[in-house]
């Protein structure tokens, strides 16, 4: 999957179009060396995130207070705010499958940023749900900012958005 990420910025998905538009296809574009460090760079933070390592999320964002995240309308303006959000929520995480696809990396000198969609699921184990089981399931889009850092692409800042879930009223082809 990755392999046509590098090879073509895939076409956008209708879900995040305005209201019903479409995105338009993007043409072929070969990616630089940089534009490349920056995908595997989101891959590992996606792998990261998917293994619920919290350790190797941090060794790839900026150290300390040099690192924030958005999502939706919830902020962590330091790595300590977002490691204790992660902390958290992931231990109850189970089957978790995190993926991040459509990346479209732009990179100026030693930053970078890039856009993307991604996708959860994840079974959420706790006492509050029948069975001790809740599966989940959601996708959004979500722009990060890199700063390169002794020789690394780090992320800077990140900010994530849930799609919305469809609107059962509106479905096309009822009647």
């Amino acid at each position: 999957m990755r392999v046509l990420t590098l090879a073509v910025c895939a076409l956008a998905s209708p879900i995040f179009a305005h209201e019903g538009e479409e995105d338009e296809p993007r043409s072929a574009v070969v990616l630089d060396a940089d534009s490349q460090a920056v995908i595997a760079t989101l891959d590992a933070f996606a792998a990261a995130y998917q293994a619920t390592d919290v350790d190797a999320i941090h060794r790839l964002t900026l150290p300390d207070g040099q690192f924030s995240h958005i999502e939706g309308t919830f902020a962590d303006w330091s790595w300590e705010s977002y490691a204790g959000h992660l902390a958290e929520e992931m231990p109850s995480f189970s089957e978790t499958r995190y993926q991040l696809s459509n990346i479209r990396p732009e990179t100026h000198g030693e930053m970078a940023f890039a856009t993307f969609d991604w996708s959860l699921d994840v079974v959420i184990l706790s006492d509050q749900f029948e069975g001790g089981r809740h599966p989940v399931s959601m996708q959004g889009i979500g722009t990060v900012v890199l700063i390169k850092a002794e020789g690394r692409w780090k992320l800077r800042h990140l900010h994530t958005v849930r799609a919305k879930a469809p609107d059962p009223e509106s479905s096309v082809g009822d009647g």
